[in-house]
């Protein structure tokens, strides 16, 4: 199995049963203009099932991703909460 890094989607398809997602690479950015140049870099091809199938785990990895954010922003707050009520040692 081979490893596909990709910057950006771009592009969405699907003719005659077959699903294409387009890819591209960030090439350049222009920071005065605040825009980036993005070149064609990959295309997904996939049957229109297996591409449903792709989505609904895309769901529930993008649930996933939810939860743990909100997990790790409530330890981050409980944390806060921890070192401003916790009484000082005295020596």
């Amino acid at each position: 199995m081979s490893d596909l890094f990709v910057d950006r989607f771009v592009k969405f398809n699907i003719s005659q049963g077959v699903a294409r997602l387009d890819f591209a690479r960030l090439e350049d950015i222009d920071a005065e203009k605040k825009e980036m140049r993005l070149s064609p870099s990959a295309r997904l091809v996939m049957p229109v099932d297996s591409f449903a199938h792709f989505v609904d785990q895309l769901v529930k990895v993008k649930d996933e991703l939810k939860k743990r954010a909100e997990d790790a922003s409530k330890e981050a707050a409980a944390g806060v909460v921890e070192s401003v009520a916790a009484p000082e040692e005295k020596h």
